[in-house]
């Protein structure tokens, strides 16, 4: 059976899109809410038995990769490439793939009322 386990975390940080026709080609800021799934089969023996994965080892991983690189930050600056909500979700999504994380969802949104979901 496959269980899914999601943390949630918060940053705040700034960005402007440069070829964008609307306000948002102006420097601007949002405190961006980020959601982290991973799945797997619950571990049978171990001091992890029962869990997938510990919450608390989750979230030190997403902190490690992606909100300590982002938080507090200038997106144009940290990153290679045009820091649209989707841009960095997958980014992000891939960041933690990269690093062995089994994500299979990140959900990043700019407020309470828009989100993208980057899915395995």
């Amino acid at each position: 059976m496959k269980t899914a386990i999601t943390i949630s975390a918060s940053f705040a940080a700034a960005h402007r899109l440069p070829d964008h026709e609307g306000k948002c080609f102006r420097l601007h800021g949002h405190t961006y809410g980020l959601e982290v799934t991973v799945e797997g089969t619950p571990q049978e023996t171990g001091p992890a038995a029962g869990m997938i994965m510990d919450f608390a080892d989750l979230r030190r991983r997403v902190d490690e990769l992606i909100v300590g690189q982002l938080d507090h930050q200038m997106l144009n600056e940290v990153l290679d490439f045009v820091p649209t909500v989707e841009a960095v979700a997958a980014w992000a999504f891939e960041r933690l793939r990269e690093a062995g994380v089994p994500v299979v969802r990140v959900r990043l949104s700019e407020g309470p009322n828009s989100w993208v979901d980057v899915s395995a």
